[in-house]
């Protein structure tokens, strides 16, 4: 089994900068998946603050969270938030793994940048009860093997 293809892709991506003050998430169905890697995108700008609030939160249903504590950056019992190149030229990545096997249904990953940025939220859940059998299944527009 070639694992990579045993995956879904939630995604989220502003189709504007979010600003300092305004918070991107991404509500993510874990359903059937036994692990989630989470990615957070922020586009290099001037400000070296990766974020003012990075944290995932996890819940039975969609309407209630309680924080992930080791995945609260800058929380008690959290991780410490990395700084970000200023060179507008990169792409500022921070990963965090979940064992969803651990945790609740749904998790919510909020993002609130350092300053006005182009940022994206992509979560790749694996380790599938049953494999996407479909591009719509894997939670994407098409699935291509070479």
């Amino acid at each position: 089994m070639i694992h990579s293809q045993n995956e879904k892709v939630v995604a989220s991506v502003p189709t504007a900068a979010v600003g300092a003050t305004a918070t991107a998430t991404l509500t993510i169905d874990t359903l059937g998946y036994d692990a989630a890697s989470i990615k957070v995108l922020r586009a290099g700008n001037a400000s070296t603050v990766f974020a003012n609030v990075l944290k995932v939160e996890e819940g039975d249903t969609t309407s209630s969270y309680s924080n992930v504590t080791a995945l609260v950056g800058g929380g008690t019992g959290g991780f410490d938030i990395p700084a970000a190149s200023s060179d507008t030229d990169t792409t500022n990545i921070v990963k965090m793994d979940v064992d969803c096997r651990a945790r609740s249904r749904y998790l919510k990953v909020s993002y609130t940048p350092g300053a006005s940025a182009t940022v994206g939220i992509v979560a790749c859940l694996s380790r599938a009860e049953v494999s996407p059998e479909n591009a719509t299944a894997a939670g994407v527009a098409a699935v291509v093997n070479g």
